[in-house]
């Protein structure tokens, strides 16, 4: 019978099986306590004013708690400056097609005099002679130097591309990771839900053994039930209290990393409401599911990566083309010996022929097509592995379904033979361990339904969340 006890515990612990399910995408779910933040226009997720401090346990509904990670999740935050950064980057590479305007200034001091300003033959013809040049060791130039690429092969502009590829990734993992994390926090809600009520049922079992321990305490001092018997109560009832406690210690788990996930104080306990009695129902078909499936965040991620992948060749590709960039300059020459600066100015078109680098630039192409093979590949498997996890998903929503039914089958028969067995103890047709035997079945029972609720739910929301739409409300 003690086996049977023990599997009451097991049932009970399963609730907390939707944690290793958090576990599960590109996630920091672990949170910086007391920081609140709001979701912008941009997808960033700026802080909020301060509000005042709580010190008391939280209390949310299901869609409450999911606002809350949303909105506040410390991870999702740094997610969107990671993305508004790479949105910045493909901007500056955008921009580095209109080439560099720089301002320089440089100070020199020779061993000799110098010709303050180049040799050139307007100097020589107006001066008449080399003394009436201008000369000077010590000597400033300063001006300003513009260059722009006229063409690189094709280099500067799959460089924007792939900064661009690198944007639409950071953006594709944000939109990602908040269908993730309302999976977590659907999952947790959930599991918190169930452990209640596993110890609300615990709490039921209990009090029938007290009350069956105080009859006990009489019958055997009267002499009407054996020692024995009472000590078999006392055993389970301490069993019970036992698994009450563990149970409490999950739930006090649970709450904490749901707390974490909302940025809030894991020490502030949470409160949550009973578990819902309503079925998720689909709102797409099997071939809409799994056509979204296909566009979810990670394949999109995946497919950019290629897309970055085929960019890289190119920009390898264009090492091996000759290259031509403008430049100009406009230069102020001064020294001690001069009353005025002399003003030069430059224009130049240059060309740069690739012809010898040690054969590198055949070795980098060659790397960045076996990178290309390798991200085509991982499109690839990235496509069937989202198919084998939205299969996986709808079997175990089936599943989940038909566990509740019997959970709930279980629940009327357990009940009514606990009613049953405790008439035939009280009367003395039954023995104790028929009585105790049925009181567990039906507590484990309750614990079952409690865990097939919280299951069906998540789910409907594991559904969600690979497909990255509502396809279960």
């Amino acid at each position: 019978m003690k086996r049977r006890i023990l599997t009451v515990l097991a049932v009970a612990l399963i609730a907390s099986a939707a944690l290793g399910l958090a576990q599960e995408g590109p996630t920091d779910a672990v949170a910086s306590p007391g920081t609140t933040s709001a979701t912008t226009s941009t997808g960033q997720v700026a802080p909020a004013p301060p509000g005042p401090e709580e010190t008391g346990p939280v209390h949310l509904s299901l869609e409450g708690a999911v606002t809350e990670v949303m909105e506040a999740n410390p991870g999702l935050e740094a997610l969107g400056h990671r993305s508004a950064a790479a949105a910045r980057s493909a901007s500056a590479a955008g921009r580095r097609r209109w080439g560099n305007l720089d301002a320089f200034f440089t100070y020199t001091r020779f061993n000799d005099d110098g010709l303050v300003r180049p040799m050139s033959w307007q100097m020589i013809s107006e001066s008449g002679t080399f003394a009436a040049l201008p000369w000077d060791r010590n000597q400033r130039h300063y001006g300003l130097t513009y260059s722009i690429p006229l063409y690189l092969g094709g280099q500067l502009s799959n460089s924007i591309k792939i900064a661009q590829f690198e944007s639409q990734k950071a953006q594709a993992l944000v939109e990602g990771t908040r269908w993730q994390l309302r999976f977590n926090a659907t999952s947790l809600y959930t599991a918190a839900q169930t452990l209640d009520r596993v110890d609300e049922s615990l709490g039921e079992l209990i009090g029938s053994l007290e009350k069956t321990r105080e009859r006990l305490d009489l019958m055997v001092e009267t002499g009407k039930r054996p020692e024995i018997d009472r000590l078999k109560v006392v055993e389970q009832l301490e069993d019970a209290r036992a698994q009450r406690e563990s149970v409490r210690a999950d739930r006090i788990k649970v709450g904490a990393l749901l707390l974490a996930l909302m940025g809030k104080d894991p020490s502030l306990g949470i409160v949550v409401d009973p578990l819902p009695d309503r079925i998720p129902g689909p709102t797409l078909t099997p071939g809409e599911l799994r056509t979204a499936a296909l566009e979810s965040s990670a394949v999109r991620r995946a497919r950019f990566t290629y897309d970055e992948s085929e960019s890289r060749v190119k920009v390898s590709t264009a090492s091996f083309i000759p290259k031509i960039v403008a430049s100009g300059n406009v230069v102020q020459n001064a020294a001690p010996s001069l009353d005025d600066p002399l003003d030069t100015w430059q224009v130049s078109v240059g060309v740069v022929v690739p012809i010898l680098h040690g054969t590198a630039r055949f070795e980098e192409l060659a790397a960045a097509k076996e990178r290309r093979s390798a991200a085509e590949a991982s499109v690839r498997k990235t496509e069937l592995e989202i198919q084998s996890r939205l299969e996986e998903a709808l079997a175990r929503f089936t599943a989940a379904k038909a566990e509740l039914a019997a959970a709930r089958a279980r629940v009327a028969a357990g009940t009514e033979a606990a009613r049953i067995e405790q008439i035939r103890y009280d009367t003395g047709a039954g023995t104790i361990e028929d009585l105790l035997r049925a009181q567990a079945r039906q507590q484990a029972a309750e614990a079952s339904l409690a865990r097939a609720r919280g299951a069906l739910v998540t789910a409907a929301e594991r559904i969600n969340s690979i497909v990255e739409e509502e396809a279960f409300k």
